[in-house]
């Protein structure tokens, strides 16, 4: 494996920043021009500047368990495994930003009397999906799928972590694009999006804890009191010190050094959150939910952070997934796993969804939204696909699945909300406006 100098570490990165943006802007323009989120455009970007289309491998560093792997070809050649590290670390702190941000925006005066309906929806819309990954585990049972040596139990929960996922970004968006945030509907489905993030990196923490055959109840209930401790360390430290700090400030003052202390505030508890276990991104939004919400402040930050996250950050982690999937692993013998990963993904999110809906009172087309909206993937679908990599419990093919099934659920996601809130209408919020935060943009 070439290892470079310092000085050629810095100037591959500053090239391929350079190709990823470049790439990313104009697929990221030809699907807003077709009329769908700009977010897939970018996961294709990063596929089209990868091994899928490049040809060669990307080298992998040593783990404790596995030994280093040389790359091949013309991507490793753009793409030098100590660039690439760098390009990974930017783009997950980027990730951080972003959660921070839509934690940020989320009123929480609109989850205030809610709470058996969120946790209605989210437990139906996690613990049926989780099922259904030990039913793909049993049936998806080769090596093309599940490494050699990761026992069934371990591939069936990181299977099962990714079936339960929700975009929740995106979710905001289409909430906040179809002014429905302050609805029935989007204040349960924004409050099922938060608890479904976190039990889905309970999940992982699961399959990790199995993957290092270590007592997975013991493992899981440790990150759930953890957890516990985070929410109450934020809850009765930071956020009283935020409070303070933020007292004096009105419309019109600079954010300049209140923003310089929430960045490292958003930090701290993503790192936090990821030593827990349950994702530095699960810390970030969580920090964005204890920032008070005075009048001027949120969107005077998020002017300030919004297009170095958007069209910056996001861009690079959406890249660095793309090209870790290689769609030449998906051979024509795999299409029926494929096909079946896919149907159980719309059937435990959207069918789930709906059901749940409906049994905490939505009208149909409200709770056939609410399906929809939680079958989307994003982003974070592809976050399992990388833990799952780093823990090697799933394949390059199973990873390249999990990239299909993000593109295939975002591109459902705005057509069939437009259509169902088309058939019922919905008294939209008159309060609040749109800033652009979350990653479903079509300008």
């Amino acid at each position: 494996m070439t290892v470079y100098a310092p000085p050629e570490v810095f100037a591959f990165v500053l090239a391929d920043l350079a190709i990823i943006l470049l790439a990313a802007r104009a697929v990221g323009w030809l699907f807003v021009r077709l009329r769908q989120p700009r977010v897939v455009g970018e996961i294709v970007a990063g596929i089209l500047i990868g091994p899928t289309v490049l040809g060669g491998t990307l080298a992998k560093a040593p783990l404790p368990d596995a030994p280093a792997v040389d790359g091949s070809g013309l991507v490793n050649d753009l793409f030098p495994l100590q660039a690439f590290s760098v390009l990974n670390n930017v783009g997950q702190i980027g990730l951080v930003f972003f959660m921070f941000l839509v934690g940020l925006e989320l009123d929480q005066r609109l989850l205030k009397g809610r709470g058996r309906q969120i946790m209605a929806v989210a437990t139906a819309v996690v613990l049926v999906p989780v099922a259904f990954g030990f039913v793909v585990a049993a049936v998806l049972d080769g090596p093309r799928w599940r490494p050699e040596g990761v026992d069934y139990t371990t591939f069936a929960l990181i299977m099962g972590a990714a079936l339960s996922v929700t975009a929740f970004p995106v979710m905001a968006r289409i909430l906040q694009e179809k002014g429905m945030m302050a609805t029935q509907m989007g204040a349960i489905g924004i409050g099922a999006a938060a608890v479904i993030t976190v039990l889905m990196f309970i999940a992982i923490a699961a399959a990790s804890a199995s993957a290092k055959q270590s007592g997975i109840a013991e493992q899981v209930g440790i990150k759930v009191l953890l957890t516990f401790a985070l929410l109450a360390g934020l809850a009765v430290v930071v956020r009283p010190l935020m409070v303070f700090l933020t007292r004096k400030w009105h419309p019109g003052d600079s954010v300049g050094e209140i923003l310089a202390l929430m960045l490292v505030l958003s930090l701290a508890t993503g790192l936090a959150a990821d030593r827990i276990g349950i994702n530095a991104l699960v810390g970030g939004f969580l920090f964005g939910l204890t920032v008070p919400a005075i009048p001027g402040m949120i969107e005077a930050i998020n002017e300030r952070m919004h297009d170095a996250v958007v069209l910056f950050f996001i861009p690079i982690f959406l890249a660095i997934s793309g090209l870790r999937t290689d769609l030449g692993e998906l051979a024509p013998s795999l299409l029926p796993g494929l096909l079946l990963f896919l149907a159980l993904m719309i059937l435990g999110k959207w069918g789930v969804g709906y059901a749940a809906g409906r049994m905490v009172g939505l009208p149909a087309a409200q709770a056939h939204t609410l399906g929809v909206l939680v079958n989307c993937r994003g982003l974070l679908i592809l976050v399992v696909g990388l833990i799952g990599l780093q823990l090697n419990v799933i394949t390059p093919a199973t990873q390249a699945v999990f990239v299909i099934g993000a593109i295939v659920t975002t591109l459902m996601t705005g057509p069939l909300v437009d259509y169902f809130l088309a058939r019922e209408a919905v008294p939209p919020e008159t309060d609040r406006r749109p800033s652009g935060v979350a990653i479903l943009v079509r300008d």
